[in-house]
């Protein structure tokens, strides 16, 4: 086994290799497969098949610069997306113990604790004060 890992690692030595890109492909793939399984479409097939060629292309290049021009692209795209679903996991996480509102100046969300009654608060990030209403 040792051997093997060698080749494997001197045959990878220079190119991209796995990023986030790779993993969102990768999840992707997955979905569909699985949705292809029990409708049986050509054309999810062939997406399939085109989501692992390019997964494998890509961590088998050697073009490091467009790659990484590519997995920023992703993560621009992706980082939004993620954040919201870590904001709705926290609010739910702690929906007995605080509230989230928003800055009214700069748009940034606030973890208020969770006292009934109006409240002035600071923002954090801008310093601007507040009313916020709690019931």
């Amino acid at each position: 086994m040792g051997n093997f890992r060698r080749k494997l690692i001197t045959f990878m030595y220079g190119r991209y290799g796995v990023d986030e890109l790779y993993y969102g492909l990768f999840a992707i793939w997955a979905i569909l497969a699985i949705v292809n399984m029990f409708v049986g479409s050509l054309a999810l097939y062939l997406i399939c098949v085109a989501a692992v060629v390019y997964m494998l292309f890509r961590s088998f290049s050697r073009n490091f610069e467009k790659r990484r021009r590519e997995n920023r692209f992703f993560l621009k795209l992706w980082n939004p997306i993620k954040s919201w679903f870590i904001l709705q996991k926290d609010k739910i996480r702690d929906r007995k113990n605080a509230r989230y509102r928003r800055c009214k100046h700069c748009k940034v969300i606030i973890k208020l604790p969770n006292k009934k009654g109006e409240h002035t608060v600071r923002c954090p990030k801008c310093g601007e004060r507040f009313d916020v209403y709690i019931i």
